[in-house]
């Protein structure tokens, strides 16, 4: 994940690229309580990831689940599967460490291995994730794998890439190695080796029957409401953009962002609106319209009442 730029498609899949072709595998330092409502949004991408919680407690999204990691916790997000991370507390300051890779890093796909061990689990609709607790044991020591994996790559790739995150501390620092790479890839062989063999003490995740049809509903509607926000958008026209019915569109809504179609559209809007106020000359009334509002009347009525600040006093706040 990136909390510095968050690149999406229309479909809510993240569009960064992690790592390289060659070493498929990207560190981030995620500081939530930078973020809008101190959240990384809904998204999703091809790749694994695995997220620890840092700094205070952390409510993670994972499709329509959501879990409690308390600090010191990590999880195992799945390929495909939306999620989300918010920080529980807006006075904390939780900075929290993360990769991001394919499972061609620790075997290619034509392999033994990768088709043994790899392609089976990331496959499972049944393992959306793993939630990892430091008092279980195997769970622990993939903790500790993390921590030697984000120590590594913050020292190593980042000094090579010069991006600008925070640096951390871990328990095990990281040494100067010549190979470090294949340190990198050796932890995740150990992770994923912890994970496999203790499959059958994972809590099984209660996964409703149509999850990954819901999931694409819901995929449909968001891409529909990022294309036409500007434009009038109705109920009807959200749910037929997943062939669906208004009362089927509202439960999928609900059932992921906790809000009904049209209030998501609002505050889509809003943020749109905001981003325009901080960074274009452009006046309320033509951002009112691009962002859809009947009027900027009532867009200014609107954005005062969610914000508590006029669109032009939040302009000057925030340039």
């Amino acid at each position: 994940m990136n909390s510095q730029n968050v690149f999406m498609g229309e479909n809510l899949q993240e569009l960064t690229v992690h790592g390289k072709k060659e070493f498929p595998i990207q560190y981030y330092a995620d500081e939530l309580f930078r973020l809008p409502g101190c959240q990384f949004p809904l998204h999703w991408h091809t790749e694994i990831e695995f997220f620890a919680a840092r700094g205070g407690s952390i409510k993670a999204q994972i499709g329509r689940l959501e879990f409690l990691l308390e600090e010191g916790d990590g999880v195992f997000v799945n390929s495909n599967v939306l999620h989300s991370f918010s920080q529980l507390r807006p006075e904390d300051r939780c900075r929290c460490p993360n990769v991001v890779f394919s499972g061609e890093l620790i075997a290619p796909a034509d392999h033994l291995i990768y088709q043994k061990y790899i392609g089976p689990l990331l496959s499972s609709r049944q393992l959306p994730c793993v939630i990892l607790k430091p008092s279980i044991p195997w769970q622990n020591s993939i903790l500790s794998c993390l921590d030697r994996l984000f120590s590594l790559m913050q020292k190593h790739a980042l000094k090579e890439e010069r991006r600008p995150l925070p640096l951390l501390s871990f328990d095990s620092p990281a040494d100067d190695i010549p190979c470090w790479e294949m340190q990198v890839q050796n932890e995740l062989n150990r992770i994923w080796q912890l994970l496999i063999s203790h499959a059958g003490e994972i809590p099984p995740v209660n996964i409703e029957k149509g999850e990954a049809s819901l999931q694409i509903r819901m995929q449909k509607m968001l891409a529909f409401i990022r294309s036409h926000y500007a434009s009038p958008v109705s109920l009807d026209e959200i749910a037929a953009s997943a062939s669906i019915s208004k009362s089927e569109a509202s439960r999928c809504f609900q059932a992921y962002m906790n809000q009904p179609p049209v209030s998501y559209l609002l505050d889509f809007r809003l943020e749109k609106a905001k981003q325009l106020l901080s960074s274009t000359p452009d006046t309320v009334e033509e951002i009112s319209r691009k962002c859809g509002f009947r009027s900027s009347g009532y867009f200014c009525r609107i954005f005062k009442r969610r914000t508590g600040a006029s669109p032009n006093q939040y302009r000057r706040e925030t340039t």
